[in-house]
């Protein structure tokens, strides 16, 4: 309780304009920020500017930025091919609402990286993509229920909103999770079309395929659960749930919103050598700039074309796709994975030395260039383990007392992970680092106490 009191002092005293934009945003815009997420106790940030990989506040703090928005900016900040990208294209329009070249070339370079991927359709975010790749998965399977995994993430639509941050008391049996809406405003029979399986567990989610037999006709998945401390599948997970979709007729979707392009060149889907139906993205594939997109076999994708909806204005806009075409063509090239994996394991082994220095109880779960810091000696299988283990007080500890140094480990939540980008270098891993062993006798006593 201490720690927090004395890192709750520090923050309020280096950030009091934070606090009084906060109060003077929230007389216009609820809670004050423009995504509920983005809301934190004492009082969020608010942002002057952002470049490479730093971020000013508005008292004039300077942070070392390893959050880059939520995972969307593996490229860093203003990274100087993008910005001169989307430039370009600023004085050739940014909205057509009708079809341009840029459009079979944005297409193209996604389906260079998803061996399975035939046909891909634009959006604006990963809640859209999500939204109608379940959709177009209804359409083709002819079955309105979906199975989704505890604890994962796939947006804010009412079909995905659900067993998502469930308290430990509403989760049900293992095998059976509960099926557990999280948002004012779903309807139940909207609710009713979603059932809830567990990560890792294939025994459970046969069972679940056979209670529904006739109804599933859908799994939607985070092949890497980022949402839950990066739990990654274990042994043969993915591949058999692939033998299951074959196997019960359902399609098969890959939430690589937070995983694409990011834990590998095609993502997951590459990474765990299995291949999907369908695959939904957003976030790094567009260079900081908001874009979202869905594809797959062409089979499925097709029902597009057979009445399955996908609308928008501002889909495949021009700016957006520029800066897709430039970030999977020039910024994420194979030097920029090698250069991004190895810091990631120069910032794995530092974070283990040093607990292991002060006797600090944790490991890191991480994916090449995604990785989040557990103080728990237990190994994290699934979001029963990360609720039952991961101690977020003290995380939140940690994460402040980080921010305090200069240094966003991750977005704020003991869920959430960091990525590195391209624009990191050595030093800002040692930077990291210097600040993590900094904090690390506090640390320590703490989680002895």
């Amino acid at each position: 309780m201490q720690l927090w009191n004395d890192v709750e002092s520090t923050y309020r005293d280096r950030t009091p304009t934070s606090a009084d934009f906060h109060a003077e945003t929230k007389r216009h815009v609820p809670s004050g920020v423009g995504s509920t997420y983005r809301e934190w106790d004492p009082h969020p940030l608010y942002i002057d500017e952002a470049s490479g990989v730093h971020f000013t506040d508005v008292d004039g703090n300077d942070y070392l930025d390893f959050g880059l928005n939520n995972g969307a900016g593996m490229s860093g900040h203003a990274h100087p091919a993008i910005t001169e990208a989307a430039s370009r294209q600023l004085d050739e329009g940014t909205l057509y609402t009708k079809p341009s070249k840029l459009l079979h070339e944005a297409a193209a370079e996604l389906k260079k990286r998803w061996s399975g991927m035939d046909l891909v359709r634009f959006t604006n975010s990963g809640t859209e993509s999500t939204m109608h790749a379940i959709r177009v998965a209804r359409a083709h399977s002819g079955k309105d229920k979906v199975l989704k995994i505890e604890g994962s993430y796939h947006g804010c639509h009412d079909y995905v909103l659900l067993s998502k941050a469930a308290g430990r008391e509403k989760l049900g049996h293992a095998d059976r999770p509960t099926r557990v809406v999280e948002s004012e405003g779903i309807p139940t029979k909207v609710a009713e079309t979603v059932e809830i399986g567990p990560w890792n567990d294939l025994e459970a989610i046969e069972s679940v395929l056979r209670e529904h037999i006739n109804e599933i006709g859908t799994i939607i998945v985070e092949p890497i659960v980022m949402n839950v401390g990066v739990t990654q599948p274990y042994g043969e997970f993915l591949q058999g749930l692939r033998e299951l979709c074959d196997e019960y007729g359902l399609v098969y979707i890959f939430d690589e919103v937070k995983t694409g392009v990011k834990v590998a060149p095609g993502g997951a889907a590459e990474y765990y050598d299995v291949e999907p139906d369908l695959v939904t993205m957003a976030k790094s594939i567009g260079g900081n700039l908001p874009v979202g997109a869905f594809g797959g076999s062409e089979a499925v994708m097709r029902e597009i074309e057979n009445g399955a909806a996908h609308y928008g204005t501002y889909n495949a806009n021009p700016l957006a796709l520029r800066a897709v075409i430039t970030q999977l063509r020039d910024v994420l090239d194979d030097d920029a994975y090698r250069h991004v994996n190895d810091l990631g394991g120069r910032l794995v082994a530092g974070y283990e030395d040093i607990m292991a220095d002060h006797g600090i109880t944790g490991h890191v779960e991480h994916v090449n260039s995604q990785g989040i810091v557990s103080f728990t000696d237990e190994t994290i299988r699934d979001y029963r383990d990360w609720i039952e283990h991961v101690d977020v007080e003290f995380h939140e500890n940690y994460w402040f007392a980080m921010l305090n140094r200069g240094v966003m480990p991750h977005p704020h939540s003991a869920s959430q992970q960091w990525t590195i980008s391209v624009q990191h270098t050595e030093e800002h891993v040692e930077e990291h680092l210097e600040a993590f062993e900094t904090i690390a006798p506090r640390l320590a006593d703490e989680q002895g106490e």
